[in-house]
């Protein structure tokens, strides 16, 4: 399979690179630049950008480092597998079997018996100056495309919860705001109704201490009943 001409090798991130925000057309592991081989991925909650390479060595338990067969969420079981002493990667029983290096004890996959130089993906650059893929690179690609498929599926999923989460919490924040304030429109009213009781009691007319002794004065005597006499 034909892709990109190799006018678009690696080129190294440069310094003032560093500092520029997340692309998706370069690696975060490596700093290479090739964008039609990055695959984005949630790491550590975070949404990074790897490159075939980086990706397979940042997941080491979620596939076999020699056929590329993609695990998801069920490994082999411990009798069909062995683990890297280094990186904890599953590797088949057969694909270690076939392994004419891996007679090591104990066990080190490929990547880590040749950490400098090895590479789960790098082209083949043909006679024409036009990198190719043969099956076992294809099969590295793939692999991290379902790697990146299924983290991105996890991070949709965990944002769907917490954006339900989230939607709970606004609710019940909008019921208790709701039920604070009617609980001030009715403080509201009782205060305006205790003004108004306090203004009609200031409003009553009061008798003056003047007005109270004339009262008295003009008020007529009570006829004393008669006494009689006795002779």
């Amino acid at each position: 399979m034909n892709l990109l001409p190799s006018s678009t090798s690696v080129t190294p991130a440069s310094d003032s690179d560093t500092s520029a925000e997340k692309s998706p057309e370069i690696c975060e592991g490596c700093g290479s630049r090739d964008s039609w081989i990055t695959h984005s991925a949630r790491f550590r909650c975070i949404i990074h950008f790897y490159c075939t390479h980086c990706l397979l060595r940042k997941h080491p338990t979620s596939f076999c480092p020699s056929c590329f067969a993609f695990y998801d969420s069920s490994p082999p079981h411990h009798s069909r597998r062995v683990s890297c002493s280094d990186c904890g990667s599953y590797t088949h029983i057969h694909c270690a079997a076939d392994d004419a290096n891996s007679n090591s004890t104990p066990y080190r996959c490929p990547p880590c018996r040749d950490p400098d130089s090895f590479s789960f993906f790098r082209p083949i650059v043909d006679a024409n100056g036009v990198r190719c893929v043969d099956k076992s690179l294809s099969a590295a690609f793939l692999c991290a495309a379902k790697i990146s498929a299924s983290s991105m599926n996890k991070a949709v999923s965990l944002a769907k919860c917490e954006a339900e989460r989230k939607g709970k919490d606004a609710a019940v924040a909008r019921k208790r705001a709701r039920e604070a304030l009617d609980d001030v429109i009715k403080l509201d009213e009782k205060a305006k109704s205790d003004v108004e009781l306090s203004a009609n009691r200031d409003q009553k007319p009061s008798l003056s201490p003047a007005s109270t002794n004339s009262y008295q004065l003009k008020k007529p005597k009570a006829d004393h009943p008669s006494v009689k006499q006795e002779h």
